[in-house]
């Protein structure tokens, strides 16, 4: 059974050290189950179906093919992804795997980080399939964010930037959705979504949209801080993933590291044309704390703008109640209880009772 906070991957392989490889890979960032043979996994898979099955070229006693044609014809496996791995002299079975509706093949020999990336992008598109079931509005409040998000992504690759008018012009289905107080399938659809700075700067740029709106900011505010919770992080775009996802504590050099994604984002920030202040103050200041013992800039009590304290809540919360690979979500009342009753000195309190009164409205304080 996976874990609240992991997708469930299964590997089909008769090859045992390669099985293994794949298992040694894969299971810090998700639950893996595995078998050698394709007759126990098939009576298996139905039983814990998985977000994907990677299938290896022997999966005795069925070939690869005729195992992966039986998974299709099984109503309750056929919509699940499966990534064949197949070695690059055997052209023959590749060409055979695509005609079969694999979701994706990945030529051996392959890195630990082009399966993991595989893998990670497989999930993200099942995901963002079940969002064509929502409504217009929030369905398209989040195509047009991971679409940023990714053109983002790409841009970095090339020193690019993507113009401020068009993340601003991409958030208005959000802004919408929080002036009709239809917000929470957008908070629930990014969830389970594996690129993490999305999903967690999603998060961030709703909650804080949703803290203007009941502080009075109009519609042309919301969306500086719709935009500004989306753009808040991109710099964690520059972190190494072993560091973002790392499970346990970080070391103080890969602090140090982490830290660095403040300045990376306001790298970014200043290679865009016509950025508001607002935006590069949440995006500078969202790691303060009002007893200066905050980053990158130790700023202390009145010098931290009221943006940044807004951004500081929503940005706790959304941490602390995000789905990580090596914890599962935080209660949102626990999250309160320990932003008033641990964190008097770090996050303004004023925004943290609005925040709570916001959460109790919407029947998310549980």
């Amino acid at each position: 059974m996976a874990s609240h906070n992991k997708s469930l991957i299964t590997i089909v392989d008769s090859h045992t050290s390669f099985r293994e490889g794949l298992v040694s890979a894969l299971s810090p960032f998700y639950e893996v189950t595995h078998y050698g043979d394709s007759r126990s996994a098939i009576k298996m898979l139905t039983e814990d179906v998985p977000a994907i099955i990677i299938v290896g070229e022997d999966v005795s006693p069925f070939n690869s093919i005729s195992f992966i044609i039986e998974i299709r014809n099984n109503p309750d496996l056929n919509a699940v992804s499966i990534l064949h791995t197949i070695n690059e002299k055997n052209r023959r079975l590749i060409e055979d795997s695509k005609n079969t509706g694999v979701s994706n093949v990945i030529i051996k020999p392959f890195k630990p980080n082009e399966l993991t990336g595989r893998v990670s992008s497989l999930i993200n598109k099942g995901v963002e399939k079940e969002w064509e079931a929502l409504p217009d509005l929030q369905r398209n409040a989040l195509q047009t964010s991971v679409g940023v998000f990714n053109s983002i992504s790409d841009a970095l690759l090339t020193d690019d930037t993507v113009s401020f008018e068009n993340v601003k012009g991409n958030c208005q289905s959000l802004v919408s959705s929080i002036e009709n107080n239809d917000f929470i399938s957008i908070l629930d659809g990014v969830r389970n979504h594996d690129d993490y700075t999305y999903a967690h700067s999603m998060r961030v740029a709703t909650l804080l949209t949703l803290l203007g709106h009941a502080a009075g900011f109009k519609n042309d505010d919301q969306l500086i801080l719709s935009s500004g919770g989306l753009l808040h992080d991109v710099g964690k775009m520059y972190i190494p993933l072993d560091i973002l996802n790392k499970p346990g504590r970080l070391t103080e050099e890969e602090f140090e590291i982490m830290k660095g994604h403040v300045g990376g984002t306001m790298e970014y920030l200043k290679k865009v044309d016509n950025i508001p202040p607002a935006v590069f103050i949440i995006a500078e200041q969202h790691h303060e704390k009002i007893d200066g013992t905050g980053y990158p800039n130790g700023l202390k009590g009145k010098d931290l703008n009221e943006l940044a304290r807004m951004a500081a809540v929503v940005d706790v919360f959304s941490a602390l109640t995000d789905r990580r690979v090596y914890k599962d979500p935080m209660s949102t009342s626990k999250a309160i209880g320990i932003m008033v009753n641990e964190m008097d000195g770090h996050l303004d309190q004023h925004y943290i009772k609005m925040f709570k009164t916001i959460l109790v409205d919407a029947r998310l304080l549980v």
